[in-house]
């Protein structure tokens, strides 16, 4: 009867080490990316730029808490939180740089942009540099995304304009997905006051991608 109590317990001893194993396994992680907006990309299916200005983009700047692969979303002012199974695929700066030359390029009707160090050769009309103070938000809120953002003008450099943006999107939903896709349309924004920027010195509109 003993050696069957044993038995008994060392059985049910296996069970709950199974069981804790099971339930410790972490989930696969998901990833996403920040995207041109939609208008963007049906233009650069459909047409073909025009002879825009040639605009040299970066430095691009990203604050020190960024430089992470996972999401990060904020639960107060000053706390946030980076979530172990939700990640970017790959550089978020990267993604940030190309995603704001892709949305340029069709606002400012241009395929002229060139990403930082380029040749010095490269005769640039504009010189834009960005630095990202903060990107995130809430779940099923909204995304913000505050930029330090400046325009240089010709081989001489001249200071066009220097200015600070903070932008709001709503979260649509309340998945990460959701979030991507509204930080995605706050970097839309972001370019389209950088374009407008660029288009004030010669009076041509621009292209309003990104919004409703």
């Amino acid at each position: 009867m003993q050696i069957l109590s044993y038995s008994r317990g060392a059985v049910l001893s296996l069970m709950a080490l199974l069981v804790c194993g099971c339930l410790g396994r972490s989930e696969t992680p998901r990833f996403y990316s920040l995207s041109p907006t939609l208008e963007v990309q049906e233009s650069s299916r459909g047409n073909n730029p025009g002879p825009g200005p040639a605009v040299g983009l970066g430095p691009v700047r990203a604050a020190d808490y960024l430089d992470d692969a996972r999401m990060i979303t904020r639960t107060g002012e000053h706390q946030v939180v980076k979530a172990e199974q939700h990640r970017w695929a790959g550089s978020l700066k990267n993604n940030i740089v190309h995603v704001l030359a892709e949305n340029l390029g069709t606002q400012l009707n241009t395929d002229r942009i060139f990403l930082f160090p380029w040749r010095a050769s490269v005769p640039l009309d504009y010189q834009v540099v960005v630095e990202i103070l903060r990107l995130d938000g809430r779940l099923g809120e909204s995304a913000i995304l505050v930029a330090r953002w400046s325009v240089l003008a010709g081989p001489e450099k001249r200071l066009l304009r220097a200015q600070r943006s903070s932008i709001t999107e709503p979260v649509t939903g309340g998945d990460y997905a959701a979030l991507a896709a509204a930080q995605s349309r706050a970097l839309a924004g972001l370019s389209r006051e950088i374009a407008q920027a660029i288009q004030g010195t010669s009076g041509r509109p621009v292209a309003a991608a990104g919004k409703p």
